[in-house]
């Protein structure tokens, strides 16, 4: 398994502004004390959602793992920024920058993002 690179923070900043797609597959997130599962909802280069719950608190690294068809899953670290909750107050997903990519994720994510155009993408694991 290949060292996850850091995101220089002007990139980060830039890649939020990209568009997101709507893009449904499996998620798993883990930080220090928990792990947790979930389906995304949107992608960019720049981050994801997670609908899940519970969900990590806001400024936790988490350690991410998107599964994309038959290729091997995507790894990333990402910070959680924003945490999404219904009209009970219970988190319903999360939002996540991504501060650490593979060397291969970023070129897996471009790809995906592509694919998806305008449309909503599910994708079949």
């Amino acid at each position: 398994m290949s060292t996850p690179l850091p995101v220089p923070s002007t990139e980060v900043e830039e890649r939020r502004r990209t568009p997101r797609r709507a893009v449904e597959a499996y998620i798993s997130a883990s930080s220090q004390t928990n792990f947790y599962t979930g389906w995304t909802d949107n992608i960019s280069e720049g981050g994801v959602f997670i609908a899940m719950s519970p969900c990590p608190a806001v400024g936790e690294l988490v350690h991410i793992n998107v599964r994309v068809g038959q290729e091997p899953p995507v790894a990333a670290i990402g910070e959680v920024r924003w945490v999404r909750q219904d009209e009970r107050g219970e988190a319903t997903g999360c939002g996540v920058q991504f501060v650490m990519l593979q060397p291969r994720a970023a070129e897996l994510l471009q790809g995906l993002l592509a694919v998806a155009g305008q449309a909503p993408l599910l994708v079949d694991t």
